[in-house]
């Protein structure tokens, strides 16, 4: 399959899932008439029609439908490829690329790091972070090899059965600040703070209940959101918010007075689990750092959590 062939793929994709061709050629950087006779060429080549043509929207055949995800599967390939040979021109062979949740990150980055040095000298790790859309895109993508985020996320997804996703760990997540904060003294609940937060789990509603969530929403909760951890708990050491963290990681701040818990009145706690692709084959070094993930979620979280609790 030549380059054209699969630049024709992308544009059906990207065409399929906005169902529009001016958002698909706005998104793609082109004119509606170029990506229409793009479009044109590919039904013509394939003797087939792949959409119905509205006034303002596009909607797919059923022969799109059935195309749709081995559209996707050999663009993935394609990326895979693309990938590997960079990887190979530039030394990378044995780089292993994982995306991490902001909880997750703050958890396991230094660990897993350790841990790799000792374990893995040879493989490569690069660590992403963000939100839950972008970086499931990513893993779809072949972009990353395996993604750790909170389990209720996998709702958001399109095609739910496409991951295998693996529990690892729940945690208490506790919310923080500093008693320099000038609502801590008063009377203020913790709805008159400013709060900085990464994004939210999709089952956030769900931990909290319906009113509380309400209550949330309404007073424009999260003000900052930033998908750093530190970030967030460096301004509520400031004085400035206040966050959330999981226990142990902010235990030392506890101890010396930095932060305090403040008694909040909802539950919030972390599902933490492994998402990776049913489809996509593995190298050995992804094999073997998902192995030692798993491995660390075991031997060392679980066995600190207890201690703690």
């Amino acid at each position: 399959m030549n380059d054209w062939e699969i630049k024709q793929l992308r544009y059906f994709k990207v065409i399929y899932e906005l169902s529009s061709i001016s958002n698909a050629a706005a998104h793609l950087g082109l004119t509606q008439s170029a990506l229409t006779k793009s479009l044109k060429k590919l039904e013509e080549r394939l003797s087939l029609v792949l959409f119905h043509r509205h006034t303002r929207e596009l909607s797919p055949t059923d022969a799109a439908t059935a195309l749709y995800e081995n559209v996707l599967n050999v663009l993935a390939s394609a990326q895979d490829f693309s990938l590997k040979v960079a990887q190979i021109t530039q030394g990378n062979f044995g780089q292993v690329n994982i995306a991490c949740g902001p909880l997750i990150q703050q958890l396991l980055g230094e660990t897993l790091v350790e841990k790799s040095i000792d374990k893995l000298p040879h493989i490569k790790l690069q660590i992403s972070a963000g939100n839950f859309q972008v970086l499931s895109y990513g893993l779809l993508n072949h972009e990353f090899d395996f993604l750790l985020y909170d389990a209720g996320d996998i709702q958001a997804l399109n095609e739910p059965e496409r991951f295998e996703v693996t529990p690892l760990l729940q945690l208490p997540v506790v919310f923080v600040v500093s008693p320099k904060h000038v609502n801590y003294k008063g009377s203020s609940t913790v709805l008159d703070y400013k709060w900085a937060l990464p994004s939210l789990p999709i089952r956030f509603k769900s931990m909290v209940g319906d009113k509380h969530y309400s209550q949330i929403l309404s007073a424009g909760i999260p003000h900052y959101q930033m998908e750093s951890m530190e970030q967030c708990l460096n301004l509520a050491r400031r004085g400035l918010v206040m966050t959330a963290s999981l226990q142990h990681m902010v235990q030392k701040d506890l101890d010396d007075g930095t932060l305090v818990m403040l008694n909040v009145p909802m539950k919030a706690t972390t599902n933490f689990a492994l998402y990776r692709l049913r489809s996509r084959k593995l190298s050995e070094q992804a094999l073997s750092m998902m192995a030692l993930v798993k491995a660390i979620f075991e031997q060392d979280f679980k066995a600190s959590n207890k201690a703690i609790s």
